[in-house]
C-alpha cells in the first residue's frame, strides 16, 4: 500500500491580491476576552465582547441541506485536483432544491441575496472575486439569518471564488441560524474575523452549521469565530472540515493588537458543544514578535465534546487548544457531568491524529490542555525544529481540575504537567528527533523505517481512530503519532 504523501505538503501562499490601504473604523467589535500567555499568570486583560446579532430566530429543527455528505470527509476520499493544496476530500454533492446563481458583478448584491434566501436555498458563486463597493459595514457584511441555506462555488474550487472584504468590513460573512453551509470558495482580509457564527438575540441557540472546504485567509483577529450571544444561546454540533487556514506576512501587518499584541488565531470557539473539526490545515498564524497569537483550534469557555482529528498545523504559535484560564465565566450544564468541579475550561474531548509542526521561533505550544476534564490525546505528532527558540512545550496539562489522559503520542520535548493537573500520562514517545521522519524540513511526518523508538511502541486505544492518512492503528502494536507506519 502505498501512503498519500501531498498530505504534507506545504501550503502555497494563498493570498496574491494587493493589499489596499484602509482607514476604516472598526464600529462593530465582534471581540472576545482576553489574550492570555500560555506561561504567564498574570491578570486577563480586560475586553467587552459585542456579538452581531441580526435578524430573527432561526427554527432549530430546519432539515440540513443534503449537500452535508458524511462520507466525503473521510480521509481516505481522493484528492481534489482543482486544487492540490487542499486537503484529500470530495466537494460536496450536487446542490438539490432551490438554486440560485451569482456572479461576481453582483458582489454589491451579495448580502441581499443571502437575506432574501429561503431554506433549502443554495446560493451558487461563480468563480471570480467578489469585491463590494458598498459603503457601511450593514451593506457589505454577508448575513446568514435563515436556516438551511448553503452558499458554494460553482466550480468546488476554493481558489477560484474568493470573497474579499479588502480590510474594509469588519466581519466578512456572519452566521445567526442552524443547518448553514458554507463551502468551496475563499473569504479573506476582514478588519476582525472573516466568519462569525452567533445566536440571534432572543434565540435559544443554533447548531449544524458546516464550514467545508474553504480557504480562510488572513483575519485581523480570529479567523472563524463561534460565540453565544452573550444570553445564554450557544453554538452546538459544528463541523470545520477540509478546509485551510493561511496568513500571510502581508496579512500579518494587519493584525489587531489589543489586547495582548497579536489578536489573532485561526478557530476559536465559546462554549460550544460537540463540534468536530478535521482535516484541515493552518499555516502561518503567528505574529513576529508583537505578542502571542492564539491557537490554531481552540474550544473553550465550557465547551463541550470537541472532536480535533486528522488535521495539520504548519508554523502557527500555538496548536490545539482545551481551555485556557483558570477561572471564570463558562457555559455550564444541565446534567452536570463533574459534580463539584468549580470550573471547567474545556469538558471531555478527543485531539487525535493531527500534526503540529513548527520551524518558526514564535511557536509555543502543541496541544494546551487547561481546566480540561475528561480530555483525551491520542496519536499525535508535535515536532520543533530546533530554529523553534520560543518553543515550551509539545503537550502541556495545567491547573487543579484538569484530568486528562494524554497517550501514544510522538513529541519533541517533555510533556510537561503544572499547576496541580492530574491524567494518565503514558506510552509517548518525548524527544523525538526529526530523523524519525521522512522529511521534516517539508512537513513531511510519516515514519522512516528505520524509527523504531516510535514503530509499535504504542498501546491499544479504544478511540485512536484512523492516522493522517486514514490508515487504522491495528498493524500490530500501534505506531506513536500521527502516522501508522506501512512497509
Amino acid at each position: 500500500m502505498t501512503k498519500r504523501l501531498s498530505w504534507f505538503t506545504l501550503l502555497a501562499t494563498a493570498c496574491s491580491t494587493a493589499t489596499p490601504p484602509s482607514d476604516a473604523t472598526p464600529d462593530e467589535r465582534a471581540a472576545d476576552v482576553p489574550f492570555v500567555d500560555s506561561r504567564a499568570d498574570g491578570e486577563v486583560a480586560d475586553r467587552v465582547e459585542l456579538d452581531a446579532t441580526a435578524g430573527e430566530d432561526a427554527a432549530l429543527d430546519a432539515p440540513a441541506p443534503d449537500t452535508m455528505l458524511d462520507a466525503a470527509t473521510r480521509p481516505d476520499a481522493p484528492i481534489n485536483d482543482a486544487d492540490p493544496t487542499m486537503p484529500r476530500c470530495v466537494p460536496l454533492g450536487a446542490p438539490t432544491g432551490r438554486v440560485v446563481r451569482v456572479t461576481p458583478a453582483q458582489a454589491d448584491m451579495l448580502p441581499s441575496i443571502v437575506a432574501a434566501a429561503t431554506t433549502g436555498t443554495t446560493i451558487v458563486l461563480e468563480d471570480g472575486t467578489y469585491r463590494s463597493t458598498a459603503v457601511g459595514e450593514s451593506a457589505r457584511r454577508i448575513q446568514f439569518n435563515t436556516a438551511g441555506v448553503t452558499m458554494r462555488s460553482a466550480s468546488n474550487n476554493a481558489s477560484a471564488v474568493v470573497i474579499d472584504a479588502a480590510y474594509m468590513t469588519n466581519e466578512a460573512i456572519t452566521v445567526h441560524a442552524s443547518n448553514v453551509v458554507l463551502a468551496h470558495f475563499t473569504v479573506q482580509r476582514a478588519i476582525d474575523h472573516p466568519i462569525h457564527v452567533t445566536p440571534p438575540a432572543g434565540s435559544t441557540g443554533i447548531r449544524s452549521v458546516v464550514l467545508y472546504g474553504l480557504r480562510v485567509v488572513d483575519g485581523g483577529e480570529q479567523f472563524v469565530k463561534v460565540n453565544s450571544n452573550g444570553a445564554n444561546a450557544w453554538v452546538d454540533d459544528g463541523r470545520v472540515e477540509c478546509s485551510s487556514f493561511v496568513m500571510t506576512d502581508a496579512g500579518r501587518t494587519r493584525v489587531e493588537r489589543n489586547p495582548g499584541g497579536c489578536y489573532t488565531g485561526g478557530i476559536d470557539a465559546h462554549g460550544a458543544r460537540g463540534w468536530t473539526v478535521r482535516d484541515n490545515r493552518f499555516d502561518g498564524i503567528y505574529c513576529a514578535g508583537e505578542g502571542l497569537a492564539e491557537h490554531a483550534i481552540h474550544f473553550w469557555v465550557g465547551s463541550r465534546e470537541t472532536l480535533v482529528e486528522n488535521n495539520i498545523i504548519v508554523d502557527c504559535a500555538r496548536g490545539i487548544g482545551f481551555g485556557l484560564v483558570q477561572s471564570g465565566s463558562a457555559r455550564t450544564y444541565a446534567d452536570n457531568p463533574y459534580p463539584g468541579v468549580s470550573f471547567v475550561g474545556h469538558y471531555d474531548g478527543i485531539i487525535r491524529n493531527n500534526v503540529i509542526a513548527a520551524s518558526i521561533r514564535f511557536f509555543d505550544t502543541g496541544v494546551e490542555l487547561a481546566q480540561a476534564r475528561g480530555a483525551r490525546v491520542y496519536h499525535n505528532t508535535v515536532y520543533a525544529a530546533p530554529s523553534s527558540t520560543g518553543f515550551f512545550s509539545p503537550i502541556d496539562y495545567r491547573f487543579a481540575n484538569t484530568v486528562v489522559d494524554i497517550r501514544n503520542n510522538l513529541v519533541s520535548r517533555a510533556v510537561t504537567r503544572r499547576d496541580g493537573a492530574m491524567g494518565t500520562v503514558s506510552n509517548n514517545g518525548e524527544m523525538a528527533a526529526g530523523a524519525l521522519f521522512v522529511d521534516p524540513a517539508s512537513a513531511d511526518f510519516h515514519l522512516r523505517s528505520t524509527a523504531s523508538s516510535a514503530i509499535d511502541r504504542g498501546v491499544v486505544v479504544a478511540e485512536s481512530g484512523r492516522d493522517i492518512d486514514g490508515v487504522a492503528h491495528n498493524r500490530g502494536a500501534p505506531d506513536l503519532g500521527a502516522d501508522e507506519y506501512l512497509p
